[in-house]
């Protein structure tokens, strides 16, 4: 099993890294897909409670998706990497307090992300997919005064739901605070 690799061994910066997969968690997802091109697509994510993994689903067309059943027979797993894009904005020389500015201080961009390394491996099974998803619908709800759970629609519609995703989780192996 991979160790998670961090540009500085700071947990200070480990902690800021994953509050802003928490704060900001729809990733720019990167992989190669099964024709062999590079994929990048847009897609949310949760941490697990042991903040090893990520998770995330697709639809079953998703490139994603279709890379999963092409390795189904082989090792299982997707190499990719996740961007998290935490804030950002325009620094004018202006915005520096004169007694701070310096002749050669010029216009710059200020922003906060967290890169991730992953394997995603998919999640099979009809009752592993459906606990992910009731967690992922809890995550993503929790600030709704009346949080939508999937109890509130009919078993056919869950499982036309499962029927058409494709679950799965992100083992993180490299995780890096980026920041200027």
């Amino acid at each position: 099993m991979s160790q998670i690799k961090h540009d500085n061994d700071a947990a200070k910066k480990m902690t800021y890294a994953l509050t802003i997969i928490e704060q900001h968690p729809l990733a720019t997802l990167v992989f190669i897909d099964a024709n062999n091109n590079p994929h990048i697509s847009h897609i949310p994510f949760h941490l697990s409670a042991d903040e090893r993994y990520l998770i995330g689903h697709v639809s079953n067309h998703h490139p994603l998706a279709k890379k999963f059943k092409a390795i189904s027979g082989d090792k299982g797993e997707v190499n990719l990497n996740l961007v998290f894009h935490g804030e950002s904005r325009y620094m004018s020389p202006n915005d520096v307090a004169p007694c701070d500015r310096k002749p050669q201080t010029v216009p710059t961009w200020h922003y906060s992300n967290t890169h991730v390394v992953g394997e995603a491996v998919e999640i099979v099974d009809t009752t592993d997919k459906y606990q992910q998803m009731v967690l992922t619908s809890a995550y993503f709800e929790q600030n709704q005064t009346t949080p939508w759970t999937m109890d509130k629609v009919s078993s056919t519609a869950v499982s036309h739901m499962l029927n058409a995703i494709t679950v799965f989780k992100v083992l993180i192996t490299e995780l890096k605070e980026i920041k200027a």
